[in-house]
């Protein structure tokens, strides 16, 4: 793995994988109090002919875990710095559950320039009804949080309460897992610390993004799951929101909650990776017509 210090010092894990001369390049975020190990099922057929980036954020996995920066703006600016580091100057990026709040978060500060595309897996529009929206809005993007539950949830993550931890977690996942598989991404889920991540936590549930999806001018692939405890057709308002976004729900036997690139890589990979060739597809018609 290698490492990299962000501007305010704060040491990133990341790993680099696929063909350093590839031409495009595929940089995935995971969720609050997940890791980019969660990826690495799908690494081996994501990295065939893609340059793919994995990295922990900030106070997550085996990245440094500061006292500061826990605000999905932060993030943000980790992600545009790690962009610069490793001399990306345009790449895909997707973000899975928080992830995709990231991605929200840098093209409402830095634009679209530097993306080829956008893959936003299974996250909310906004993860609490506002006090500006109805119950049918909040519903519509997928809000699954009401003020006194969003208070009682990071409350609990602040004491490191272990057991709404791991009920949250098993809330994610479809019913039957494996019990390895349940102890790794728990043991993954408690290298977040409790208050710090409690502060991201309510950062991150205090995000209303549907005023920013319209402005994304970007190809853009949402991926929902049909077991997920995000709503899926919450997914399909997000799809609906952005111009031009294309949307893909995983059944349950694909793997269809909230983790499909760990619980089942193959669909997953299959939606990202003809995402991609289509985009480059049309690159290279578009060049032979000019």
């Amino acid at each position: 793995m290698s490492m990299f210090t962000t501007s305010d010092g704060c040491v990133l894990d990341y790993r680099d994988d696929g063909p350093a001369d590839a031409e495009d390049v595929l940089v995935l975020l995971h969720g609050w109090s997940q890791s980019r190990a969660m990826f690495d099922r799908a690494l081996p057929s994501l990295s065939r002919s893609t340059r793919v980036i994995t990295y922990d954020q900030r106070g997550h996995g085996e990245s440094a875990k500061p006292e500061h920066g826990a605000r999905i703006a932060r993030l943000g600016a980790d992600l545009h710095e790690l962009l610069d580091h490793l001399g990306i100057a345009r790449a895909h990026l997707g973000g899975h559950s928080m992830g995709a709040s990231v991605l929200w978060s840098y093209i409402d500060t830095h634009g679209t320039s530097r993306i080829a595309s956008l893959i936003v897996i299974d996250q909310p529009s906004a993860c609490v009804v506002m006090p500006w929206m109805d119950v049918a809005e909040g519903a519509a993007a997928g809000a699954i949080l009401d003020f006194p539950g969003a208070e009682g949830f990071v409350r609990a993550v602040a004491v490191d309460d272990r057991g709404t931890r791991h009920a949250f977690l098993v809330s994610m996942l479809t019913k039957g897992i494996a019990a390895d598989d349940l102890a790794w991404m728990y043991d993954q889920n408690l290298k977040l610390p409790a208050l710090w991540g409690a502060r991201l936590l309510l950062d991150h549930v205090m995000q209303d993004w549907r005023d920013l999806l319209p402005r994304i001018d970007v190809p853009t692939l949402v991926l929902a799951g049909e077991v997920s405890h995000v709503a899926p057709a919450s997914q399909a308002w997000t799809a609906e929101h952005i111009p031009g976004a294309r949307l893909r729900t995983f059944t349950a036997t694909e793997g269809g909650s909230h983790f499909p690139f760990y619980e089942n890589p193959a669909p997953f990979c299959e939606a990202v990776t003809g995402f991609l060739a289509e985009i480059a597809a049309g690159k290279e018609s578009a060049t032979v017509g000019s």
